[in-house]
């Protein structure tokens, strides 16, 4: 038997807010690590085709700095879920399996599974007293949370879960990703070196970009599990 063809993947990163938290600047054109954030997801996704959804003021910066993306403007103000919408009916609902990720959401190289999931990975915790077998002890809970990247095996499911809700800039992704896993397994997969990019105070945090390839998954004092909250 031969080997097994992978399936033809397509990406779509989410770029179109307002980006109050960093003063109005685009998130993929801000320095994270020493370099712009788009650098982070050009060597994430490896030459996938991808669409960069943006606003209309951005488009050409965004175009210029990213010339392995096709971009493509997005000013309404319908959140995350709006901005796939555009995305889904401009390419009119593409059947390669499709990976959406934040524009705010820095990972580090890695593969990225096929069939349909949510990256999941352990958020900053602070310390508390918390209950084990031993006692009273203290530590960090291990808070696994959805962190911007997802992927989706069925477009086209993915696209009739948008047309069911009613977009506004309040609609969250969750809401979402509870559609179209009403017929469609999401899994969880748990993705490495998770940074966010969406404020001054966290870009301050992100590790230098050059060493990020040799950065083992980070290793805390893990006193409990806490459910997987749909947070993203």
């Amino acid at each position: 038997m031969g080997s097994r063809i992978p399936p033809v993947r397509r990406a779509v990163i989410l770029a179109a807010g307002k980006a109050t938290r960093l003063g109005g600047a685009n998130k993929l054109l801000v320095e994270a690590g020493g370099v712009p954030v788009h650098r982070w997801h050009e060597r994430l996704l490896r030459g996938i085709p991808t669409t960069i959804i943006t606003r209309t003021e951005d488009v050409k910066a965004v175009s210029e700095a990213t010339p392995w993306a096709r971009v493509i403007a997005h000013d309404e103000t319908d959140g995350p879920v709006g901005a796939l919408r555009a995305y889904l009916s401009i390419t009119r609902w593409p059947a390669e399996e499709t990976i959406v990720l934040f524009a705010d959401t820095l990972l580090a190289p890695q593969p990225l599974p096929e069939g349909s999931w949510v990256g999941v990975a352990p958020a900053p915790a602070r310390t508390w007293d918390l209950p084990s077998r031993w006692g009273w002890t203290r530590g960090k809970p291990h808070l696994a949370v959805c962190v911007g990247i997802y992927a989706f095996a069925y477009p086209e499911r993915l696209y009739a879960a948008i047309r069911a809700i009613a977009i506004g800039p309040e609609v969250s992704f969750s809401e979402l990703l509870q559609r179209y896993a009403s017929d469609t397994q999401l899994r969880q997969n748990t993705v490495r070196g998770w940074h966010d990019a969406g404020d001054p105070a966290a870009i301050a945090a992100v590790p230098d970009f050059e060493n990020v390839p040799s950065e083992d998954p980070p290793k805390s004092d893990v006193v409990g599990w806490v459910e997987t909250a749909l947070t993203r």
